[in-house]
C-alpha cells in the first residue's frame, strides 16, 4: 500500500515558475500546480512509505532555492 500526499508551498515570487518545472520533473510527482491563497505550490505525490515521504519534503523539496515553508498531508485511505 502506498502513501498518497499532498504538500503545500510557499516559494519565493520571482522563483515560482522555475520551483514549480523543477518539482515536475520529480519521480514521485503525480501532480504539481501554482495555486492562489496562503501557499504557491501544491504538488499531489505517491511514496511507498511515510519515511520516503519525509526524505522526499526535508531532502529534496527543501532543498530547492526558493522554497520556503512546506506543508504536507497525508491521505487517509
Amino acid at each position: 500500500m502506498s502513501v498518497l500526499a499532498f504538500i503545500l508551498l510557499n516559494v519565493e515570487m520571482a522563483s515560482q515558475r522555475e520551483v514549480l518545472n523543477k518539482i515536475r520533473t520529480l519521480d514521485a510527482v503525480l501532480e504539481a500546480h501554482l495555486i492562489f491563497g496562503t501557499y504557491d505550490i501544491i504538488v499531489k505525490a505517491e511514496f511507498a512509505t511515510n519515511q520516503d515521504l519525509s526524505l522526499f519534503v526535508v531532502d529534496i523539496i527543501k532543498a530547492i532555492p526558493g522554497v520556503g515553508e512546506t506543508q504536507a498531508s497525508i491521505c487517509a485511505n
